[in-house]
């Protein structure tokens, strides 16, 4: 459910973001936009259509990505600390020391 709420969160998102921008160029091109949809043509609307097609598919894309590292971050907490290449060598190294402590006693 959550994840369903997140997805269209970023809809409308992406969605505001997309029609900001859009007014921004029309604005500073002193453009009217009742009159700029009456000249689109049918390939440039094509081609609007895929645009947003291609935002939507990158969005699901992240939240899949997204998901993906939540699972990955759960795991890791149950499993206990995940094990790192720099712990690994402080923990071999403070254990030499006390092997090297132990031998001279």
């Amino acid at each position: 459910m959550d994840d369903k709420k997140t997805r269209e969160q970023l809809y409308g998102l992406s969605g505001q973001l997309m029609e900001l921008f859009v007014a921004d160029l029309f604005s500073k091109n002193k453009i009217n936009v009742e009159e700029a949809k009456k000249r689109m043509t049918d390939e440039q609307r094509e081609r609007l259509k895929e645009t947003v097609e291609q935002l939507k598919t990158q969005v699901e894309g992240f939240l899949e990505s997204k998901a993906v590292r939540k699972v990955t971050d759960s795991q890791e907490k149950t499993d206990g600390q995940a094990p790192h290449p720099l712990r690994e060598a402080f923990m071999k190294k403070k254990q030499e020391k006390e092997n090297k402590k132990n031998e001279q006693e």
